[in-house]
């Protein structure tokens, strides 16, 4: 990605998590965008959270986001349907336990304790889903979201963080007690998604601002199948963002799946890119108006 010339109109582009399903809706999304002629990857700044990390990295790293398929699939060699299934009931009963909206510090600790107990797949197993990425240099612009999983801070990767991009968008999509939390510098992180699934605070200021939710605008998200629990709506979250930057914020239409829809259902992912497809074709003009702002 490259700055605009001197006076020319800034962009950030935000891609939320949403499990499996939320990158294959991702991917075919910006796949539909490309072939109407919006190329997303030239924004400034790409901000991605869990399933947006990964697609985000790919997407400013200038690689096909189609690769991202490849860590799904991998997902699905490494772990057999049982298991994904019974992790995921075990993540959903420890974000019932925390307190996320009364307390979210605490609660994120304590979510952080189950990760550490939990019995997962290995952590080079789990970093080797992200081989695609392995060797790729750190896009400039590009930053994804994780949380430190002993004091339930939020951490924000960069290219000055001195974090290899594979390990820093693992940690990103570490959701616990499903997968391994991720070493970084002697620290342990899981997914940036559990307070907020896009954490849209976290791309710098600029003039217009594209927001690709995984999750519907109004919904937390707490429920079954690999759904994060944030604590705060997408909508609530954008709204202070709404008064200084033109805004559009995209959400998905997953009314053929079924709702609440299993974001971790690797058999869903391909639907998913179908339906971001065709919804692309709904959303260029305004994604169009605010790129050419």
């Amino acid at each position: 990605m490259t700055s605009p010339p001197n006076g020319a109109p800034t962009r950030a582009l935000v891609l939320g998590g949403g499990g499996a399903v939320g990158v294959g809706w991702q991917t075919g999304l910006l796949m539909g965008l490309l072939e109407a002629g919006i190329d997303l990857a030239g924004a400034e700044a790409i901000v991605g959270t869990s399933a947006g990390a990964l697609v985000g990295a790919l997407l400013a790293s200038g690689r096909e986001v189609t690769d991202a398929l490849i860590s799904l699939a991998s997902l699905g060699q490494s772990i057999d349907p049982e298991s994904l299934a019974a992790g995921d009931e075990a993540f959903l009963r420890a974000i019932r336990q925390g307190n996320l909206e009364s307390d979210p510090r605490q609660a994120l600790r304590a979510i952080g304790r189950s990760a550490k107990e939990a019995s997962t797949i290995a952590e080079d197993i789990f970093l080797g889903l992200f081989s695609t990425l392995d060797g790729t240099k750190w896009p400039a612009g590009f930053r994804c979201t994780a949380i430190d999983i002993d004091t339930g801070d939020l951490v924000v990767w960069d290219q000055g963080s001195g974090v290899p991009l594979l390990q820093a968008v693992a940690s990103s999509c570490a959701v616990p007690v499903l997968f391994p939390s991720v070493t970084i510098k002697d620290h342990r992180y899981m997914d940036g998604g559990l307070l907020s699934h896009l954490n849209a605070t976290a791309a710098p200021p600029t003039d217009a601002l594209v927001v690709l939710s995984c999750h519907p605008l109004g919904s937390k998200g707490v429920g079954g199948g690999g759904a994060l629990a944030a604590s705060v709506t997408p909508d609530a979250e954008l709204a202070p963002l709404r008064e200084t930057r033109l805004l559009v914020a995209v959400e998905p239409d997953f009314s053929e799946i079924g709702t609440p829809a299993n974001m971790m259902d690797p058999d869903l992912v391909i639907q998913a890119l179908k339906i971001g497809k065709r919804q692309a074709v709904a959303d260029t003009a305004a994604i169009q108006a605010a790129w050419d702002f």
